[in-house]
């Protein structure tokens, strides 16, 4: 499946006035309940956590984004007749950039726990295709969560959420990563990559990759010879609330020693590109993990053995183009390169079947199972370019296995 992040970014400035105003806004709310802990069920959708989120008596579907402050799509936003109270230029996770209205949400109720006066992003949700396959009405965000103690077990697939972190059973030997809470109160964190520290990363539920990393950083480890044999992408594998990200070459290698705080892993696998640092939910689901914003700290429990130093896949990601199917990414030296498969071509069936008029919703059932299901190690693609078509036999493979 393609990785894609969901991350607002609101520190870019319009003016001076109108980033005081969010900030002031962002840093507003609080909780009604003095003393609180609940257990909140949720589904994954695409590696992504969603809840039930109670609004005036109504259950709507939100994201829970630590990447992202509040955020309410453009329907429930008129629903609730919110009134905007201040305008930022926010970028998303691939650098687009858009202005976007921000209000107060009178209340949420969240698994009984009422939170009140929260600020809020009005966004177009159906503005790209990607965040419209998750379905959501909006997301809980950082400068919410900053007003209690939240639980991920991704095992029992259940939030618990306390105003007091002696709600939950740590262990000694627990991991702990302290964290900076950026305007929106999004935990960023430091994370070293074989000796090189990429500095102030997202620590972000709302990605569902691994590590990824930036540019800067994969030249100095290059330089100083630490990244060999890196997989090279061409195009763009990742979203963002605005849309695909624009076509850049994406590096991605096994990293043989990467540490935060106190928790070090051998053999990571880590991209590196221009869309944001994060840390995703590839990672996080293999942990009990607890984020403190009180004492601006992470806690990760382990909850199963995973191994992460294999990139297996066919060598393409495809995309979904008005109602074509396209290819929007080829991993050089793979077989598809080598087959020569090329960006923008047009796949008509995947192992027979007819992709020539391709719908979102068929986009939605990629996003969420894949061209073919997961334990399938080859797929037959009929691909048409300039008018001629080409039949091509893919196998899967680890690229990064010399």
């Amino acid at each position: 499946m393609k990785q894609f992040a969901l991350i607002l970014l609101v520190a870019t400035a319009i003016s001076g006035c109108s980033t005081l105003k969010l900030v002031k806004l962002l840093k507003q709310g609080d909780v009604e309940q003095p003393s609180f802990t609940a257990e909140i069920p949720f589904e994954m959708r695409m590696g992504l956590v969603v809840v039930k989120v109670n609004i005036k008596g109504k259950d709507y579907d939100f994201l829970v984004d630590t990447g992202a402050p509040n955020l309410v799509s453009k329907e429930l936003a008129a629903e609730l007749n919110l009134e905007a109270k201040v305008e930022q230029k926010a970028g998303d996770s691939q650098g687009k950039k858009e202005v976007l209205q921000f209000a107060e949400m009178p209340e949420m109720l969240i698994g009984g726990v009422h939170f009140i006066e929260m600020g809020a992003a009005i966004a177009d949700l159906k503005h790209s295709n990607e965040i419209a396959c998750l379905d959501v009405d909006g997301f809980v965000g950082a400068n919410l969560m900053k007003e209690a103690v939240w639980q991920f077990d991704y095992e029992r697939k259940v939030i618990t959420v306390s105003n007091n972190s002696s709600a939950f059973e740590i262990p000694a030997d627990a991991y702990r990563i302290p964290f900076t809470p950026a305007t929106s109160s999004t935990p960023l964190i430091d994370i070293t990559y074989d000796g090189v520290t990429d500095k102030r990363v997202t620590f972000d539920t709302g990605s569902n990759g691994f590590f990824n990393s930036s540019p800067a950083i994969r030249k100095t480890l290059q330089s100083s010879g630490k990244l060999a044999n890196p997989v090279i992408g061409v195009g763009s594998s990742s979203s963002g609330l605005y849309g695909m990200g624009d076509r850049d070459s994406t590096y991605i290698a096994k990293i043989a020693e990467t540490k935060m705080g106190n928790l070090t892993i051998p053999e990571q696998v880590v991209s590196f590109d221009l869309g944001a640092r994060t840390l995703g939910t590839k990672f996080l689901r293999h942990y009990r993990v607890i984020i403190d914003w009180s004492v601006s700290e992470i806690i990760l429990i382990p909850t199963d053995e995973f191994v992460n130093n294999k990139l297996e896949n066919f060598g393409i990601s495809p995309f979904c183009n008005e109602d074509r199917l396209e290819v929007r990414l080829v991993s050089l030296g793979s077989e598809a390169d080598n087959l020569g498969i090329k960006l923008g071509d047009r796949i008509l069936e995947v192992n027979g079947n007819n992709t020539r008029v391709f719908t979102k919703e068929m986009w939605c059932d990629v996003l969420y199972d894949g061209l073919v299901p997961e334990g399938d190690t080859m797929m037959t693609l009929l691909i048409e370019r300039e008018g001629e078509n080409l039949k091509v036999q893919l196998h899967k493979k680890d690229l990064l296995k010399p």
